[in-house]
């Protein structure tokens, strides 16, 4: 029983961080405060009480609308929350006798949640936030390397020139900031993993587009933000880490 109750403890702390970052990913790629104004319905502008800004549960009470002009609310603030509440748990479960780097990982997790929101509301990833995302890399990085530091700084610094070259000489459909961020995963991950995240997110990309296109819901050439599947193949590369090591090792 007491478990169950941390358990959930956990997983509403990391709903209630991922209600933040959703308002610092709205706000810092249009250069708003991300302390004022308080938050408000982006349709009538009315201040939300705080019993409106409990993670999902306002939400489901408020059946998805504006409790104020009843315009729908988005389904992204609902599962931003509950998909960092489930990333905070599964680290903490992961990394619980590793507490440095499950600190790194939640600082991940942070920066990622926010280049999702910006890349899917403004398909921007800001190089401020990219910047301090690299340096926490880093840092993480050097305070914990399973393999040589050395191997993580050519891996980081060789996706980097290979997706920069694409991006310059084909037509290949990748942004600046998806070459920088290829980059950082580089240095996150190392070669091999680098390259199995990446495999990832282009599977998990292609097959929610496919679909779209076949259905002609969106044009062939409507472009995707790429983040979050970059994100998602990450996350599924990093806390498996061990599995696909051995796995490449056979």
């Amino acid at each position: 029983m007491q478990t169950s109750i941390l358990f959930l403890l956990i997983w509403f702390t990391g709903c209630c961080f991922g209600s933040f970052l959703m308002v610092v990913g709205l706000r810092v790629p249009i250069h708003q405060s991300i302390v004022f104004p308080r938050s408000h319905c982006p349709n009538c502008q009315q201040t939300l009480q705080v019993f409106e800004l409990i993670p999902i549960l306002s939400y489901v009470i408020q059946k998805g609308r504006c409790r104020n002009c009843k315009q729908p609310i988005s389904i992204l603030y609902p599962l931003a929350e509950a998909f960092t509440g489930a990333i905070f748990l599964a680290t903490f479960l992961t990394f619980l006798y590793s507490p440095t780097e499950g600190l790194f990982v939640i600082g991940i997790i942070s920066f990622s949640l926010i280049f999702i929101i910006t890349d899917i509301c403004y398909q921007l990833l800001p190089d401020r936030l990219m910047l301090f995302f690299l340096l926490w890399v880093f840092l993480g990085r050097l305070a914990i390397h399973p393999h040589p530091f050395s191997s993580y700084l050519f891996s980081g610094f060789g996706f980097f020139c290979f997706f920069y070259l694409l991006y310059q000489f084909s037509s290949t459909p990748i942004g600046g900031g998806d070459v920088k961020l290829f980059g950082i995963i580089g240095l996150l991950l190392g070669y091999n993993l680098t390259l199995i995240a990446i495999m990832i997110a282009c599977f998990l990309a292609l097959l929610i587009h496919f679909p779209l296109v076949v259905s002609k819901k969106i044009p062939y050439k409507h472009p995707i933000p790429f983040a979050p599947f970059i994100f998602l193949g990450t996350f599924s590369t990093y806390f498996l880490q061990d599995f696909f090591t051995t796995w490449l090792l056979m």
